[in-house]
C-alpha cells in the first residue's frame, strides 16, 4: 500500500510482496502449448518480465476494473507482424467498457503503435488456438459470479478454474466447477466486505466447490502470510506472487 509502514508492508517475508492479481496458462495440446492470460493489469509488464512470459494467445478478462484491465498496451510487443491479433475475451459489459475506455485500440485506431487486440464477447464456452496455428484447441469455460453489484466472469480450464474479484458464486455456477483439481479464488483478508469475499467467506464457497486444492488471492495488506494461512484449512492456501501449479487439462 503506498505511503504505508504497516507490518505487512514492511515485512521482511517474501511471501507479503504482492502485485496486482492475474493468471497465466499454459495449455498443454498434441501441437504444443497454448498461452492464456487471465487479466492484465497495472504490473503486467512487470510480471512479465519477471516470470519469462513471452508470448500470450488469448487474453481473458474478468471484469472491467483498470486494476485488471490498463496493462493491455503492454500487449504490443507479444504481437509479432506475420500473426494474427491476439483474441481478447470479455462479458458483453466489459467489452462495452472496454471499447469506451481503450477506444483507440479497439474502435477507431487512432495510435499508430497500438497493440492488435480483437475483442470478442463471451457467451459461452469457447476455444483457445495458438495464434500460430499449429497448437490447440484449449476448452475455456466462463464461469458468472458476481463482484459487489456488478458481474464477473471465472474461468476454467482444465482441471483448473480462477474466480478474482467475487463477492458471491451462485448455486448455478457449482456445476461449472465440478472435478477442479485447483480452484483460485478471491479472498480479501479476515474482516468481512461488500464486493469481495472474507477468508472464512472463500473457505465456504471452497466447501461448496470441492476442488482437491484452492489458492485464495487478492488479499490485502490487512494479512500478513504466516499468521493468515496458518489460520486457514490445509488444503486452503493463500497464493503467492509466481507460484506454479501443474493441472490435468481434462475435465
Amino acid at each position: 500500500m503506498l505511503g504505508c509502514d504497516c507490518r505487512v508492508c514492511t515485512s521482511a517475508d517474501p511471501r507479503d510482496r504482492r502485485l496486482r492479481v492475474s493468471a497465466h496458462v499454459e495449455g498443454a495440446t498434441e501441437g504444443g502449448p497454448v498461452h492464456i492470460q487471465i487479466d492484465t493489469g497495472p504490473d503486467f509488464r512487470q510480471q512479465a518480465l519477471r516470470y519469462g512470459i513471452r508470448r500470450v494467445d488469448a487474453v481473458l478478462f474478468t471484469h472491467h476494473h483498470f486494476d485488471h484491465v490498463v496493462g493491455m498496451d503492454d500487449l504490443r510487443p507479444l504481437v509479432r507482424h506475420d500473426e494474427p491479433a491476439i483474441p481478447c475475451y470479455a462479458s458483453a459489459e466489459t467489452a462495452g467498457v472496454l471499447r469506451r475506455s481503450f477506444s483507440y485500440i479497439f474502435v477507431d485506431h487512432s495510435y499508430p503503435g497500438v497493440a492488435r487486440l480483437d475483442l470478442h464477447e463471451v457467451d459461452g464456452p469457447f476455444d483457445v488456438r495458438s495464434r500460430a496455428g499449429a497448437a490447440g484447441p484449449v476448452r475455456v469455460v466462463p464461469v458468472p459470479a458476481r463482484h459487489g453489484d456488478i458481474d464477473v466472469l471465472g474461468y476454467r480450464i482444465g482441471r483448473f478454474a480462477h474466480l478474482t474479484d467475487v463477492s458471491a458464486v451462485p448455486e448455478s455456477s457449482l456445476p461449472l466447477l465440478d472435478g477442479l483439481d485447483v480452484l483460485v479464488l478471491d479472498g480479501l483478508r479476515a474482516r468481512p466486505h461488500p464486493t469481495h469475499l472474507s477468508f472464512d467467506d472463500a473457505v465456504a464457497v471452497a466447501r461448496r466447490v470441492g476442488a482437491r486444492r484452492t489458492f485464495l488471492v487478492h488479499m490485502t495488506h490487512d494479512a500478513l502470510h504466516a499468521e493468515a494461512e496458518n489460520d486457514l484449512p490445509p488444503d486452503v492456501r493463500l497464493g503467492v506472487d509466481g507460484m506454479v501449479v501443474v493441472v490435468g487439462m481434462g475435465e
